[in-house]
Parts: C-alpha cells; structure tokens; sequence
C-alpha cells in the first residue's frame, strides 16, 4: 500500500476532557514513501515523524465530511465555500495541531497535497511538503481503520459510550446504505451539500438530474453548480447538446483523430496534453507556425458563445466532432477555449459529449495543456526568446504573434523551463 495512517494509543493520564484521555494516541501518516507528519519541537530542536492528538477528532472529522472527501472536486480557480474544512486534515485537530494535508478526489484517484505548516500559537513546525495520488480503496481502508479503532475504544470506557453511539449512529448509517442511496449521496457530495441534509426539494431536483444528465458530463456539471442553479443547469445542457447535435457533423478531425498515437497511461495529465498537442500538429504539418481556425473548410470547428448558469463552466464541446458551444471572450480567450474543445475531442476515450471547467481534474488539465502548446507550442516559442529571460514587453509580443493572452505564454515559458519570466 502506498499510503498509511499509523497510530498507537497512549496513556494521556486523567484528565476533564475524557474523549482526549480515552483516545489520545500518536498518529504517524506516510506515503509514496514521505513523511506528511514530519515536524520539529522548535523550542527543544527535535525531530518526530508523528505528533500526538485524540484520534476521536480526527474520526469525527471523517465521518462528517465522508462523502465531500470521495467525491466533492477540486476548482483550480474557485473554491466553494468551507471547501478547505471540508478536505484540510488540518481543521480536525479540535484544538490540536494536525498537518496541513488537503484530500480531494479526480479522476478516479485521491489526491493528497501536503506543505510545511507552522501553526500558530505552537511549538511544532511540519516541514516535509509533496504530492501524492493513490488509490481510492487504499486511503478507504485506512479510514475505515481508523475510524472503527476509534469506536472500539470509546465503547471500552464506560465514560465515552454516549459518544460513542453518537459518533457510531452516523456511522452505521453510512454502512447500511444501498446502491441507489450511496448514488444520491455521491451526487450531493459532487454538488457541495451535506447528503444528510438536503431540502427535500433539492433531493428531488438533484435525483430528476442525475437520471437525465448524460453520463459523461454529469459529474462535471454538478460540481461546477449548486443547489440554487440546479435546475437551470439541467435546462441548459439539454438545449446545449440539442444545439450541438444539429450542427455536430464529421470533419477532417475524425480521421486525425484515429491517426494519433495513443498517449501513455502513466504520464501526467498536461503532459498527455502537451504530446498530444505535438502529434495533432506534426500530423497537420504546421511546425512552428501560428495556427488559426478556419471559419469553412474541412478543419473548420463551429463554435457558439453560450451562457451557463456556473461561472465554472467554460463551455461544452458535441460528441463526434470538436464544434463547441463557449463562453463569450476576447479574440485571444475565445481561440484558447476553442483549442480546449479541441483537444477535448481528440484525447477523449469514451463517448458522448465533453464539458469545459475550471475544475482541478485530469481531462480539464489535460485540455488545458494542449490548447496552450497546440497554439504557442514550446518549440516555436524557445527560438524567438531574446535571451534566458524575459520581460512583460516581451511576453506581450509573443502573445499578439500566437494569438494567444499573455498570461498563456507566461505558463508555457515557464513550465518548459524556457526562460526566466521578469516582471518589472
């Protein structure tokens, strides 16, 4: 296994807080081979790979959030609110200090994201900070464990019981649900809200939506809205994929498309989208050149403004061809959202139709990689760079010339490592 939540159980000695005394244990979290609970005493100079809290917090804090833990995405530019609570380890410490270690779910794994921390009014510094993605069904048995290691010990102390079945009532309940239950408490997990909490008119609006909504942009749909926009959102998906349909006809992108090499499983998102980018360029022969989308011919991309009722929807893109309904924007804003539906269309591995986001997963980073290389590809960039660094003048150039924003050409400058990016 490739993550850990190892702990031991401590005699905290007597004390008034008698959930503290029952459950204080050391707890030590490991992965990909780190140490996220590293930290220094910096008042004695010691070194631990463990601090020492009440587990029952930590298992508190679990249940309550379960299923914003499994499914509630990550936005890469706006955050719901309370998200942080919701996914930070570092808000069940209840008064004790837990390391700054966020937990989020995309596409199909869970991503943990950990960064030195030295907590306020402490004596203890975390100073080990990494990335790590790992399997849902590992980090769930390490919960679990954790959690049912936490109620087996409150039950065995005749002071915590009614704790105990306070703490076990919710979760017994999550234990006992069905399949259809467990599907509507993902769906509200991914629209932001407490599934044993709901409105009942919500509950009703969220279960019409989940049965309607196609499969492949589900998800992606509710966790870019809320409750409030639910039903607009449903209205506006339906009249943007009738919209799409009417117009979504083969292009020369189709045989393109088939012509691609498959792209490595194992390489991170934005690279996939970098080397597809490559490929679909060095398969239209345009080296270095800029590239525009043609109003008419073969290699034409439809694209319409639309207006969704999320300002994290950026667009939606038809089944079988890369014609796009986007919101509005500038010329440079617009060819970037283009270029995403694009690379939409040509990276996708299943069927139906594709939705533009901010949200933080892998088909959206990978979108977004390849329209920044497809249209201001490294390579073509690297040989007009003036010298190791660059100014705002510069970038600015090279922006209006690939017809790109500055701020696409400040990322790609700096993520291939081309130059040094000087604001002045």
């Amino acid at each position: 296994m490739s993550v850990h939540f190892r702990f031991g159980w401590i005699d905290a000695g007597l004390s008034p807080d008698k959930l503290a005394q029952a459950t204080m244990a050391t707890l030590s979290i490991e992965t990909g081979g780190n140490t996220v609970t590293a930290a220094v005493d910096r008042r004695n100079k010691i070194y631990s790979d463990e601090v020492v809290v009440p587990l029952f917090s930590v298992a508190e804090w679990l249940v309550s959030n379960w299923w914003h833990v499994w499914y509630e995405m990550e936005d890469s530019s706006q955050q719901r609110p309370a998200f942080e609570s919701r996914h930070n380890l570092a808000f069940a410490g209840n008064g004790f200090v837990l390391p700054d270690l966020t937990i989020v779910p995309a596409s199909g794994r869970m991503h943990l994201r950990w960064n030195r921390y030295k907590p306020c009014h402490a004596r203890i510094e975390f100073i080990d900070e990494g990335r790590e993605s790992v399997e849902p069904a590992e980090l769930e048995s390490e919960f679990r464990g954790l959690i049912e290691a936490v109620l087996e010990r409150l039950y065995g102390n005749a002071e915590t019981t009614a704790v105990a079945d306070a703490l076990g009532a919710p979760w017994n309940a999550i234990n006992a649900l069905d399949t259809d239950e467990m599907e509507f408490c993902r769906a509200a997990a991914l629209l932001g809200i407490d599934p044993f909490d709901v409105q009942d008119h919500v509950a009703a609006a969220l279960a019409a939506f989940w049965e309607q909504a196609d499969p492949s942009v589900r998800d992606d749909a509710l966790a870019s809205a809320n409750a409030d926009s639910l039903n607009r959102l449903g209205t506006w998906l339906d009249d943007a994929i009738g919209t799409l349909a009417e117009g979504d006809r083969d292009s020369d992108w189709s045989g393109i498309r088939k012509e691609l090499p498959p792209s490595l499983p194992a390489s991170k998102p934005w690279t996939q989208g970098y080397e597809l980018a490559r490929s679909a360029r060095d398969r239209l022969g345009i080296d270095g050149r800029r590239f525009d989308f043609d109003a008419d011919g073969p290699l034409a991309i439809q694209r319409h403004d639309t207006r969704p009722p999320s300002n994290r929807i950026h667009g939606l893109v038809a089944a079988g061809s890369p014609a796009c309904l986007t919101v509005p924007r500038g010329e440079s804003g617009r060819r970037f959202l283009t270029a995403r539906a694009l690379g939409d269309y040509l990276g996708r591995s299943a069927p139906g139709p594709g939705m533009l986001s901010s949200l933080a997963t892998d088909r959206q980073a990978q979108s977004r990689a390849f329209a920044a290389e497809f249209l201001a590809p490294a390579n073509a960039l690297r040989p007009r760079l003036p010298s190791d660094s660059i100014d705002a003048e510069d970038v600015d150039d090279l922006g209006r010339e690939f017809g790109v924003s500055s701020e696409v050409i400040r990322h790609q400058v700096r993520n291939h490592d081309l130059a040094e990016v000087v604001d002045y």
